[in-house]
């Protein structure tokens, strides 16, 4: 008499399974999505098992990495701070009542808007190039040069 193994799978044990397959297949979708490779990413989600797993995986895409907003906060405030650095040690010029400086600003967020990369580099390119106009032009406004007679 031979033996035979059954092995009992219960729906927890399925259930979990099925759980780290999704985990994983999630995880390699975001990461391929954020190293670039489209092709790799567009077939992961067209090979999902189910509709609300192709859902989680463009989900997970849209709402990006904390790192990526974080990369955001950070140009936007070092934007302000250059800014308003820059216009001070030029001498705080203006003309007809702005900053020329704060053009350094507008050149970056035409250059976010236009260059052809990823959504969270364009998105901090626009925030510090707004900033950076902001924090030109809030300083020439808090120290206007002093007119002499």
């Amino acid at each position: 008499m031979s033996r035979q193994k059954f092995y009992s799978t219960s729906s927890g044990d399925t259930l979990a399974s099925a759980n780290r397959s999704l985990g994983t297949t999630m995880k390699t979708a975001v990461a391929t999505y954020y190293q670039g490779q489209d092709m790799e990413t567009a077939q992961t989600i067209r090979e999902a098992a189910t509709v609300s797993e192709a859902t989680d995986i463009v989900r997970a895409m849209r709402q990006g990495r904390a790192i990526d907003t974080l990369m955001v906060g950070a140009s936007a405030a070092s934007g302000t701070v250059a800014g308003a650095l820059l216009q001070r040690t030029l001498g705080n010029p203006t003309m007809f009542g702005a900053s020329p400086v704060g053009g350094l600003g507008l050149l970056t967020m035409a250059a976010g808007l236009a260059a052809p990369l990823g959504l969270p580099a364009r998105a901090a390119l626009v925030a510090g190039g707004a900033t950076y106009l902001a924090g030109a032009q809030l300083y020439s406004h808090l120290f206007p040069k002093e007119v002499s007679p």
